[in-house]
């Protein structure tokens, strides 16, 4: 799913926006000999430092250009076009960006990063460690209507009306510090609902997801992001987005149309043979004066994929093109 949106096209410089495990590094530095730059960037420093060790040794066990060179960036993807200023060599823009919005098992998985919902922590939930925000400032200071419109707007909660009472409840007898007081507040809120123990993990999902957007500015700086990148393609240029869930593609699918501008042509795509077979996922397209949308409809995992990255069930690929 990664990485055909270049499986026929011949590039001179990638860039990787949230690297996160630095899977999708390895794939595209193996799979272009051809690539003479990769430049990948991410908030967390640590997620970085984990992609930087899998660049090495995808490096080492490949056959780089001769001139091959990957830099990697602690910096937030919505200053882009900055920091490409400091890159040499790159003046026309890049031939591909892959923004993957996606979280690691690694930062997942540490309780002390405050994501996860089975393993208590302190409510954190920060991708920048240096950022001030946490997600216990939000439940413990914010007022409680914002807290209601995060839960309904980020978590898409049904019953953010009820988790918004119990966690001004939970205020009043000392405030919400850890995920697992958070979660006993959202347990206590779904009790007697349908789902048993299923039901309270869901509802804990959309809460800790609206949390995380919140603390993060997600929404926003995906925006932002979006129009950045598209601005730093060499013409050509691909740009392709993996999102989570339906707030991420929206944005996704709704800044893809304006930024080709005014439609030119919809059209179904027919290949019958030669170089085109090579890129068979692009059915649908959207074509505008700006760009073309190869995905009108976005990408999703095959049951291959699924069965070997669980995570990846929720993803979503959708790629432009700049004229």
């Amino acid at each position: 799913m990664i990485m055909i949106f270049y499986t026929t096209v011949e590039v001179s410089c990638i860039t990787e926006n949230g690297c996160a495990c630095g899977c999708c590094c390895s794939q595209i530095i193996q799979s272009h000999p051809e690539l003479k730059l990769f430049i990948g960037m991410d908030v967390d420093p640590l997620a970085l430092r984990m992609a930087r060790s899998r660049i090495n040794a995808a490096i080492s066990h490949s056959h780089p250009h001769p001139n091959f060179q990957a830099l990697t960036f602690v910096k937030n993807f919505r200053h882009i076009r900055s920091l490409l200023t400091q890159v040499d060599h790159i003046s026309s823009g890049v031939d591909g960006i892959l923004m993957d919005l996606g979280m690691s098992s690694m930062q997942v998985n540490n309780p002390a990063r405050g994501f996860s919902v089975l393993a208590n922590g302190p409510l954190d939930m920060r991708m920048d460690p240096q950022a001030s925000l946490k997600a216990e400032d939000i439940l413990n200071s914010w007022p409680d209507s914002e807290v209601g419109r995060i839960l309904r707007d980020y978590g898409e909660e049904r019953n953010w009306r009820l988790l918004q009472n119990k966690i001004v409840q939970a205020r009043l007898q000392g405030g919400l510090h850890s995920t697992g007081e958070l979660v006993d507040v959202i347990r206590s809120a779904t009790l007697g609902t349908k789902g048993g123990r299923q039901g309270w993990i869901k509802t804990a999902t959309r809460v800790f997801q609206a949390l995380r957007i919140a603390v993060n500015d997600e929404l926003k700086t995906l925006e932002d992001s979006l129009h950045a990148c598209f601005d730093c393609l060499a013409p050509g240029g691909r740009l392709a987005v993996i999102s989570f869930h339906s707030l991420e593609d929206r944005i996704v699918k709704q800044a893809f149309l304006k930024i080709i501008g005014e439609e030119v042509r919809n059209s179904i795509r027919n290949v019958e043979g030669g170089e085109d077979e090579k890129e068979l996922w692009i059915r649908q397209t959207i074509q505008g004066s700006n760009g073309t949308i190869l995905t009108k409809r976005p990408i999703t995992p095959s049951e291959k994929e699924e069965g070997f990255n669980r995570r990846s069930r929720s993803a979503k690929l959708r790629v432009i093109q700049k004229l």
